[in-house]
């Protein structure tokens, strides 16, 4: 069974707000650099409130922010580019 990527965002904020930690893995990107590094697999994170607006970041509404409980760090993804969660495939649209 796939997800809809934002009914696997929806549950992942669920989660979070519950403080339940889960698994799920994105493709990286950087802007910046027009690069990726491949897939990134968190096995335990947890989304983070988002920030109020941030005018200097017009992308901020496709980003996620969340925290990696294993590498205790504060990270982001796009969330078009998310791959899977909970062991669920997710799938754009």
């Amino acid at each position: 069974m796939e997800l809809k990527v934002f009914d696997a965002i929806r549950q992942m904020r669920e989660l979070s707000q519950q403080e339940k930690p889960f698994s799920f893995s994105f493709m990286s990107y950087s802007r910046t650099r027009q690069t990726s590094d491949g897939v990134v697999q968190v096995r335990r994170g947890l989304l983070r409130r988002r920030a109020a607006s941030n005018k200097h970041n017009r992308y901020e509404p496709f980003m996620e922010n969340y925290y990696d409980l294993d590498a205790q760090e504060d990270c982001r993804f796009w969330q078009m580019l998310l791959i899977s969660f909970n062991g669920q495939n997710v799938q754009l649209l």
